[in-house]
């Protein structure tokens, strides 16, 4: 391995590093800012424990499923049609495919039915938007979600340049979930963003802004939303989980055919459209707060 090879790849360590700690830094400043603004109740912080709760099974089938995708990528790269070189242009290129398959995963499982209701649903849950919600992840997601940027290693890209552009996209997801930062200007039109990404977790507009780091995935396939104000968070028709079992299997009903489920005197949802877009049976109100900084500054 070459210095150059050695340079980038600390360079991206150090990229992962860093949104890391701007979660971090995040997390502790809206915990301040939602004291101030009265939503720092015991039931609020009692949604940020069971966001955080799947923290532990995320942990332990991480460490499982490392070596069997490290090996997928290894043996990808032994496949590989070409040999591309680690150089400032191709880091760039890595990212901007690491970020294509992101989006192409994320759409998928909001598309797909069986992912949506088996493992997508859980993030979307909930009826609160902080940084709490960015980790309320289901443990299946990493079955299948890595598989998405195999091809991109079968046409010679690094596959640690891949995996760490991929670590860099899921961890930059944390310091956009939030409620505390109001609309920023000339990143918005550009990069995914706090005001861009509470348009994806509106129970109006789920099936939009769905790109990781970029923006311009979601403004080129036609699933851009602007942002817009007092944002009502959930799921249409669905209540917001209770316990950590509910938070992964209530909406699994929804795979089970309604015929079945009328066997143990379950009629079902009225809707099982994957896609819609009623705000029927909003169990939650809007924020007048949400992203206005007028209201509240950041910092004191």
């Amino acid at each position: 391995m070459s210095d150059l090879e050695t340079d980038i790849k600390l360079l991206l360590s150090l990229a992962v590093a860093f949104v890391m700690t701007t979660a971090i830094i995040v997390a502790v400043l809206e915990v301040r800012w939602l004291r101030r603004q009265g939503r720092f109740t015991r039931g609020d912080r009692r949604r940020m424990w069971l966001s955080l709760s799947t923290l532990p099974p995320n942990a332990v089938v991480s460490l499982a499923t490392a070596p069997v995708w490290t090996a997928i990528y290894i043996t990808a790269a032994q496949f590989a049609v070409f040999e591309i070189p680690i150089n400032p242009f191709t880091i760039f290129v890595a990212f901007l495919v690491a970020d294509f398959s992101y989006y192409w995963e994320h759409r998928c499982s909001h598309r797909i039915p069986i992912l949506w209701y088996l493992y997508h649903s859980i993030h979307h849950s909930a009826d609160s938007y902080t940084v709490s919600t960015a980790y309320r992840i289901s443990f299946l997601t990493q079955l299948w979600a890595p598989g998405f940027y195999v091809p991109w290693i079968l046409l010679g890209m690094d596959p640690v340049l891949i995996g760490g552009f991929q670590l860099f996209a899921f961890h930059y997801q944390a310091w956009i979930h939030t409620d505390m930062i109001g609309r920023l200007g000339f990143w918005d039109r550009w990069f995914n963003t706090p005001a861009n990404h509470r348009m994806h977790h509106s129970i109006a507009h789920r099936d939009v802004n769905m790109g990781a780091v970029l923006i311009i995935w979601d403004k080129l396939f036609a699933t851009y939303a602007p942002p817009e104000s007092n944002v009502v968070y959930g799921i249409p028709g669905e209540r917001a989980p209770q316990t950590p079992l509910a938070l992964y299997t209530q909406t699994w009903r929804h795979l089970v055919p309604k015929s079945a489920l009328s066997l143990f005197g379950h009629d079902g949802f009225a809707s099982r459209d994957v896609n819609s877009r009623s705000r029927n049976h909003c169990t939650t109100q809007p924020n007048p707060t949400a992203g206005d900084f007028s209201k509240e500054p950041v910092t004191e």
